[in-house]
């Protein structure tokens, strides 16, 4: 799964540059940094106003929040494998895009779909749900 970070990074590189591309080059350095707790360059994505809700737990956190919580995520991260693409049919600008992202754990995947809001080259917001208990149609 990870080599599909790679093939977009490639997509994203022969597409040219627009502002979509260019929002897809932020994600990809933003989930690049998730699945390697890169503290520093998620710190970084991130508006300093930024707030992520994670819907199905009925969760939001604030920048600090998110990063404190980071620990936690980097112990689950080890065992996953992962996937993400644009949205097809979804909005992809200079100020949102949501985005499929598959997660694959030794004992379950989920598929999320994840809204982005961006400010001046950062992320604003995120809000991710469960799209479904499989990743069979991703």
């Amino acid at each position: 799964m990870r080599a599909i970070r790679f093939l977009t990074a490639a997509l994203v590189l022969a597409m040219g540059a627009s502002t979509g591309v260019a929002q897809t080059s932020l994600l990809e350095r933003w989930y690049t940094a998730m699945f390697d707790v890169n503290r520093v360059a998620i710190d970084d994505l991130l508006a300093d106003d930024a707030v992520i809700t994670l819907e199905d737990l009925g969760i939001s956190q604030t920048k600090a929040e998110f990063l404190a919580a980071l620990d936690e995520w980097e112990d689950i991260v080890k065992t996953a494998n992962f996937a993400w693409q644009v949205e097809e049919g979804a909005t992809a600008d200079e100020t949102r895009a949501t985005v499929l992202v598959c997660y694959q754990f030794p004992e379950n995947e989920l598929l999320i779909r994840e809204a982005f809001t961006f400010r001046d080259g950062k992320i604003l917001s995120s809000v991710q749900t469960t799209a479904s208990d499989s990743c069979a149609d991703f």
